[in-house]
């Protein structure tokens, strides 16, 4: 038996010589049971089972490549070409909203500059990687300023039970945090900005780092962390099938006789082909014999010779019955890979329908069977770019909420961001590409 240990001494993975298997490991979030842990007598959720949730999410994202894929693709589609600052000019005859642009250098410099991109990515993979992301402010030594927002690694963050706390710390799946974590202060989630202006007035901002209310997905209901959407397939198993095929087709073709010819050979032929009479010794006679088959064999399986004819002659015996005549019979291949790879396309795809991505933009696939087509035209892949456009809407507004309200607590009033986006047109349209802003 062949096993596979993780780090902690658990068996992961398992291969006897008629069966292979894994061990599942469970995941549950339930906040009406959930612990907790204590530091400096201040409370705080855990977030998942032994307070793992994230390295164990982490861990899965790197071993399924699908999954990473589409969690790439998902940010980077959330990303566009970048943001560019407007102000919303009124409402036309038609109730569409008319926007003017903001030209204020300031605000321009940042936004193309390395301190919000830094932001903009780091958040993005956060809330879609782990359902969640943590902001924080950074204030000058006077308090009446934002000097940037960034974003601390949501793996090493946790929540108090009030939420009106955050504490970072750098190893919450080993241990219970030490003098080496750092607590925040978390902003009220209902009026982030009045509470700014309170703590403004108190003169509580100079010089520190406060904490935005946690983004988080928006259709999760725990009250603590919210389940990042792609959580869906692996309760429901399919991402532990996605593991299991490759792993099955590794051992299959690795211990199985796949025999494709079965080639009878009388021992006649022997006779007539190499009369012993001809060598000097057995072992030379073997030799020939030996010679003989290497180049029947690489006559008729090279890659040279695919689909070759073969040609062979026998004799009849005063019986009436055929001597020397070679019997050749194709054996039926029991290794059916095609089942396993339909299989690993079901499971693909149902990875990428939870988190709303079409399997055509992808590529993701098959010629055949209940998942085919999925390939994509040119026209598939727009649509599902345009769709995944669409639905992103929810997170990128998210993510920009703490850069906004930055700006209008600096004084610069009436900002909206927008996004930039490259568009797939078709030929038609005499160009095969069109920016937009959302």
């Amino acid at each position: 038996m062949e096993i596979v240990f993780n780090s902690e001494g658990t068996p992961m993975l398992f291969a006897g010589e008629r069966s292979i298997g894994s061990t599942r490991k469970t995941i549950s979030v339930n906040e009406e049971l959930f612990r907790k842990f204590s530091y400096k007598d201040v409370e705080y959720a855990n977030w998942g089972d032994a307070n793992r949730y994230p390295d164990d999410a982490l861990e899965v994202i790197g071993s399924t490549g699908v999954l990473s894929t589409a969690l790439n693709y998902k940010c980077r589609c959330c990303y566009g070409q970048g943001v560019v600052p407007m102000t919303m000019a009124g409402i036309d005859e038609n109730g569409s909203e008319k926007f003017a642009p903001i030209n204020d250098k300031e605000v321009i410099n940042y936004l193309r500059g390395y301190s919000f991109r830094n932001y903009h990515v780091a958040a993005f993979r956060d809330l879609i990687k782990l359902g969640n992301c943590f902001p924080i402010f950074i204030f000058n030594r006077t308090g009446d300023r934002i000097v940037r927002t960034e974003i601390v690694n949501a793996r090493h963050c946790r929540l108090s039970i009030d939420k009106k706390k955050i504490i970072l710390f750098g190893e919450f799946d080993k241990r219970l945090p030490d003098e080496t974590s750092i607590v925040l202060d978390a902003l009220d989630e209902s009026d982030p900005f009045l509470h700014l202006q309170i703590l403004k007035e108190r003169q509580q901002l100079n010089g520190r780092a406060v904490a935005f209310p946690r983004i988080r997905n928006y259709f999760g209901n725990n009250d603590y962390y919210a389940l990042p959407d792609w959580d869906t397939a692996w309760r429901a198993g399919w991402i532990e099938v996605a593991h299991k095929i490759p792993t099955f087709l590794k051992k299959a073709y690795a211990n199985a006789m796949n025999l494709m010819w079965h080639i009878q050979i009388p021992d006649t032929f022997w006779a007539t082909k190499f009369p012993k009479e001809n060598y000097e010794s057995t072992k030379q006679r073997e030799d020939a014999i030996n010679c003989y088959l290497d180049e029947f064999e690489e006559e008729l399986t090279s890659e040279e010779n695919p689909a070759k004819t073969l040609t062979t002659g026998f004799s009849l015996n005063e019986s009436g019955k055929a001597e020397e005549k070679w019997v050749i019979e194709r054996l039926e291949n029991e290794i059916k890979a095609e089942d396993r790879l339909s299989t690993s396309a079901a499971a693909n795809s149902e990875i990428l329908f939870s988190l709303m991505v079409n399997p055509s933009v992808l590529g993701a696939g098959m010629p055949g069977g209940p998942y085919a087509g999925n390939a994509g035209s040119g026209s598939d892949i727009r649509e599902g770019l345009l769709v995944s456009l669409i639905l992103n809407y929810i997170e990128k507004q998210q993510v920009l909420d703490p850069i906004e309200l930055m700006f209008e607590f600096n004084g610069i009033r009436d900002v909206e961001l927008k996004y930039r986006n490259i568009i797939l047109t078709t030929l038609d349209t005499g160009k095969s590409t069109e920016e937009t802003l959302a």
